[in-house]
C-alpha cells in the first residue's frame, strides 16, 4: 500500500539585502510576518475539527454517563 502525502510550500517571500531601506525592510518582515500567520491560520482550519471532536468524546465519555 503506498502513501501519497502532499507538501505544503509557502510562498517564498524574497530577502532584503542589508544596504536597503528601512521602509523596504519593515515591508519585508511584515510581509513575513503574513506569510507566517497564512501558515498558522491553515493548519488551525485543519487540525480544530479533530481537537473538537476528541474534546467532545471525552467530555461525553466523562459526563455522558
Amino acid at each position: 500500500m503506498s502513501l501519497h502525502v502532499a507538501q505544503v510550500v509557502a510562498p517564498e517571500v524574497p530577502s532584503v539585502p542589508q544596504s536597503s531601506s528601512s521602509e523596504e525592510r519593515w515591508a519585508a518582515w511584515q510581509a513575513r510576518g503574513v506569510a507566517h500567520e497564512r501558515a498558522v491560520r491553515r493548519k488551525l482550519a485543519f487540525a480544530a475539527p479533530f481537537v473538537l471532536l476528541v474534546v467532545a468524546v471525552i467530555v461525553y465519555a466523562w459526563v455522558g454517563r
